[in-house]
């Protein structure tokens, strides 16, 4: 086993899991213009083995980035007040949440309605009606932004615990408990099956911050989990130690998962089995990407990571209004699906990494990307590490 990392010590092994995770994401919503269920915007070609196909990253993808995102945190708050992690966070999130709800989200609400045949008029007067009372009434959209604002609501919350550091500690302490020997199995399992059976089936997933009772069981529950235990050389050792049984575990559960999905045993006692299946591939891939990242990625610093991190956020601000545009326009050449999923795939991937080599050159609009000030003096081509 390798040795335990100082609690101060940065962490590439969590810089990378983000990235990874968020390239995953990227590429899933390019599978989604083709999946046999309502989307945005969709292709001519529709495929049902995508249902199937989905459950290969559905089931913990996201449940990922919010326990990655619970460990940045706490990082971050190691040599700050919980008054100047708030602000931190408040500089980081917020002017791109807004950024993005009025200016990246509604071309990709106008090109849905157009598609649809929710309108017919034009973008400008488009935007003016979401942004008027009536527009208000019905709901702004938020799209993928859902996740920003997930993450600045759960980053207050910790930051609350963060006033009490005999309560953080107590926290740790009692994550710590759970997740040592097979426990570190048994007791996530659990939490997350009896979840997911008690309140997926009547709640689903909205989006929506309000009433979304399921997502915020299951994301802020692992979320809290991150925060306590990003310091924790006894839990990463935990990871560390039992990776290899992860990894078995989710390469049985996923085809186990696939075959609930599409076989009426999954539905028996009230989905039951589908839950439980669910459960288990969503935290034993959790454990082993965590255990072998610790393990093998945790010190591999570098200009190539440096540069990913710095880009992964803008990146994800603007995948999905490029993806959503670009889809409609190659809409009308019906070309075949695995050209036009190549090019979405270029388009939404280049397009994305194009936008962030403009803006993080341009110092007034850095913050509004979630990228920080250019500090005074620093050439605007410079890699901000």
């Amino acid at each position: 086993m390798s040795e335990p990392a100082s609690p101060l010590a940065r962490r590439a092994d969590i810089d990378w899991i983000r990235v990874a995770a968020f390239g995953i994401l990227i590429l899933y919503h390019v599978g989604l213009v083709y999946a046999p269920w309502d989307w945005h915007v969709h292709s001519p070609h529709t495929f049902e083995w995508l249902r199937y196909a989905a459950l290969v990253t559905n089931p913990w993808r996201l449940t990922l980035l919010f326990l990655v995102s619970g460990v940045a945190l706490r990082f971050m708050s190691r040599r700050r007040s919980a008054g100047q992690v708030l602000r931190a966070r408040a500089e980081r999130l917020l002017p791109p949440f807004l950024f993005g709800v009025l200016v990246l989200v509604p071309p990709q609400s106008f090109t849905e309605a157009m598609e649809k045949g929710w309108w017919d008029g034009s973008f400008v007067g488009w935007w003016l009606h979401e942004f008027s009372p009536a527009g208000f009434a019905d709901g702004i959209p938020l799209n993928h932004l859902w996740f920003v604002e997930y993450i600045m609501v759960y980053s207050l919350a910790a930051v609350v615990l963060l006033a009490s550091p005999r309560l953080v500690e107590a926290l740790q302490a009692a994550f710590e408990w759970v997740i040592t020997g097979p426990r570190l199995f048994l007791a996530p399992i659990a939490y997350l099956a009896v979840t997911r059976q008690l309140m997926f089936a009547h709640l689903g997933i909205t989006n929506h911050l309000d009433g979304d009772w399921y997502n915020h069981a299951m994301s802020f529950g692992v979320f809290l989990m991150g925060f306590a235990l990003a310091p924790s050389a006894k839990a990463w050792a935990e990871f560390e130690r039992w990776r290899w049984p992860a990894l078995a575990v989710a390469v049985l559960a996923l085809p186990a998962l696939i075959w609930l999905e599409a076989h009426p045993a999954g539905l028996a006692l009230a989905g039951l089995p589908k839950n439980l299946a669910f459960a288990i591939d969503q935290w034993a891939t959790i454990c082993a990407v965590l255990g072998f990242a610790s393990r093998h990625i945790r010190g591999a610093e570098g200009p190539v990571l440096r540069y990913l991190t710095d880009a992964v956020f803008p990146c994800y601000l603007a995948h999905q209004t490029i993806l959503v545009i670009a889809a409609h326009h190659l809409k009308p050449l019906d070309l075949p699906a695995g050209t036009e999923a190549a090019l979405l795939v270029s388009i939404t991937l280049g397009g994305s990494l194009l936008v962030y080599e403009i803006v993080r050159r341009i110092g007034p609009i850095r913050p509004l990307w979630g990228l920080k000030p250019r500090a005074r003096g620093t050439p605007a081509a410079a890699k901000i590490a």
